[in-house]
């Protein structure tokens, strides 16, 4: 009977442990795995926090002012159009043509630019600009530039 109290093959054996703070394979480590190893330090990110939220505000601010300026161009494009739709005309204009806004106490459209009424009958109406409307039914203001082909155009349809 004591023969069997000693006998090592029915005792259970046990693992060998590793000590704390050891690494399997300290050679493979990006950073120190004994106390004599160099301290691990972290960088300072509070600069590169505020270098990037200066260069994200400056990219929000710069995007804020280009969609203000595109909302401004719409607003007044859609004042413009109100204010032609609200006009007097008497004729269907047509899509790609340029016509004329004057104010002589109330709106109206013409095809005849303000050089064609000439100054005597100007006298008492305010040029309001040129407009050409779109093939979606939107009047677009245009520039005297742009106003000069067509005229030649109609001159030329006319004649």
């Amino acid at each position: 009977m004591t023969a069997s109290l000693f006998h090592t093959k029915s005792m259970p054996t046990l693992k060998r442990r590793k000590p704390d703070k050891v690494a399997d394979n300290p050679l493979g480590m990006a950073y120190g795995t004994n106390v004599s190893a160099p301290a691990i330090t972290l960088p300072d990110v509070k600069g590169y926090k505020k270098g990037m939220a200066a260069e994200a505000g400056h990219r929000f601010h710069a995007k804020y002012q280009e969609l203000e300026q595109e909302y401004n161009k719409l607003m007044e494009e859609a004042q413009y159009n109100d204010r032609l739709l609200n006009a007097d005309i008497r004729f269907k204009p047509l899509i790609g043509n340029t016509y004329y806004l004057y104010n002589d106490g109330h709106d109206f459209i013409s095809m005849v630019s303000p050089e064609e009424w000439g100054e005597s009958y100007m006298k008492n109406k305010e040029f309001v600009g040129a407009f050409k409307i779109l093939s979606d039914n939107v009047w677009k203001k245009v520039d005297e530039d742009d106003t000069a082909g067509d005229i030649r155009v109609q001159a030329k349809v006319e004649t």
